[in-house]
């Protein structure tokens, strides 16, 4: 089943995302979780975070290179929680191809979010020229397109927790990941934070996933598709095309920079 909202949805219910509950509180539970799920294997974990907050979880993928592993997964253990996926309007062709072909292989309940702001808005730091878009302020376009509508939905009154597919060796800025964590007044469940690359191509083979189209092409890490964010890797750095010749290294999803 395919479902889409966009951001303004959310709009309504805003404002219950700056009146977390008891912040300490949460983040006792979180720690409390985290000692658990080290314990646990990565499908122990995904039942358990189901167990705990029911249809209020939800997951989060950008269809990136290994979305498949968090999805498979939800399909596999019969998990049927909605799958929210933010469409920047700089989305690679591919990408979206992808994103079809998993929601149709698995019957993803995929809930397509996008700012509301003006199209011309969302787009004002983007520059074509010569067929090669750039973007010429890469942190305020990931805070209108990625951010704020990630912090709307995640204000949804039906919204408690939330998955994502992020892990330890993805990048130095992730290594400290933990399984679980509070980001934006929410419990976040990151199951595979300990899974090595090596172990999710391994599953993926195994299970005989869809390959993103631009894998097959070199890219390892896969965002959005100007120039300045999305290029094959160098140097063996599987992050080093994203946001090349910027300090820039995280989009600001996986951030907790304003509560």
């Amino acid at each position: 089943m395919n479902e889409a909202i966009h951001s303004q949805d959310a709009q309504a219910s805003s404002l219950q995302g700056s009146q977390y509950p008891d912040l300490e509180a949460l983040r006792q539970r979180a720690a409390t979780l985290n000692e658990e799920f080290a314990k646990l294997d990565a499908d122990a974990r995904i039942r358990r975070a189901y167990e705990e907050f029911g249809d209020t979880l939800i997951a989060t993928t950008s269809f990136g290179r290994d979305a498949a592993l968090l999805l498979h997964h939800l399909y596999r253990l019969n998990i049927p929680i909605r799958t929210f996926f933010m469409d920047t309007g700089f989305h690679f062709p591919e990408t979206l191809a992808y994103r079809d072909t998993l929601v149709k292989a698995w019957n993803l309940r995929l809930l397509t979010v996008a700012s509301d702001r003006p199209e011309a808005e969302r787009r004002q730091y983007a520059r074509t020229e010569n067929g090669v878009t750039r973007i010429v302020d890469v942190d305020a376009c990931c805070g209108i397109n990625k951010v704020e509508v990630q912090r709307k939905f995640l204000a949804l009154p039906d919204v408690s927790a939330f998955m994502s597919g992020l892990r330890r060796d993805q990048a130095d800025t992730r290594k400290e990941t933990p399984f679980v964590m509070v980001q934006r007044g929410k419990i976040k469940f990151m199951p595979f934070a300990d899974w090595p690359h090596e172990d999710v191509d391994m599953y993926l083979r195994l299970w005989e996933a869809p390959e993103h189209p631009l894998a097959r092409e070199g890219y390892t890490s896969i965002g959005c598709s100007p120039e300045t964010c999305t290029r094959k890797p160098v140097d063996g750095d599987v992050r080093s095309g994203r946001w090349a010749d910027e300090a820039k290294t995280e989009c600001g999803i996986h951030l907790d920079t304003e509560i």
